[in-house]
């Protein structure tokens, strides 16, 4: 358990250094940036949903849900704590991006602005797995029981319902799959 909870930490220097900050002057860019905060909160609510202690469990998750809600008032960006997020998330932009807290996310998550990965409703249960290295364009929609293959290219608005294969690029509504890599052996 709190190896988990440290884990996120770790994951958190990973998010960091997504956004480059290779002089003094980035870096103090890096503090405005809305996506980096969105990241620091959502990961500080990760760690305390995390903690299992019995009593203290209560009083922890009920603050990491809080903190959730106020960063999704005041930047628009949803990370429910229960949310299993691998590290090097990067988002950058904020603003009407909503993850399903039901959704598996592997590692260097590019996620734009008006992005939606959840549940694809009209009982069609089911949430998306997203796995490592994928880039999720402006405005996409990742939709149901689905899984997103690795370093996979999803378009901007473009409404992803079936899966996509690793390294494929996906564009359309709904989302057709326009080419794949190669598998070089």
């Amino acid at each position: 358990m709190l190896s988990r909870i440290f884990q996120q930490f770790v994951y958190l220097k990973d998010d960091l250094l997504r956004w480059r900050p290779n002089s003094l002057r980035m870096f103090f860019y890096n503090i405005f940036e809305q996506g980096v905060w969105a990241v620091i909160f959502y990961r500080l609510g990760r760690a305390l949903y995390l903690i299992n202690i019995p009593v203290l469990r209560i009083v922890l998750r009920l603050a990491a849900f809080i903190l959730h809600k106020i960063v999704h008032i005041i930047l628009g960006v949803s990370l429910n704590p229960v949310t299993d997020i691998g590290p090097g998330l990067y988002i950058g932009h904020t603003g009407a991006l909503i993850i399903h807290p039901h959704a598996r996310i592997g590692r260097n998550l590019n996620i734009g602005t008006g992005v939606i990965i959840g549940e694809r409703g009209q009982g069609k249960g089911g949430y998306p797995v997203i796995k490592d290295d994928v880039f999720i364009g402006v405005g996409a929609k990742v939709l149901g029981d689905i899984t997103i293959g690795n370093r996979a290219r999803i378009g901007a608005n473009a409404v992803v319902l079936k899966d996509v294969p690793d390294g494929g690029v996906a564009v359309g509504i709904p989302a057709r799959i326009i080419s794949r890599e190669e598998n070089k052996e």
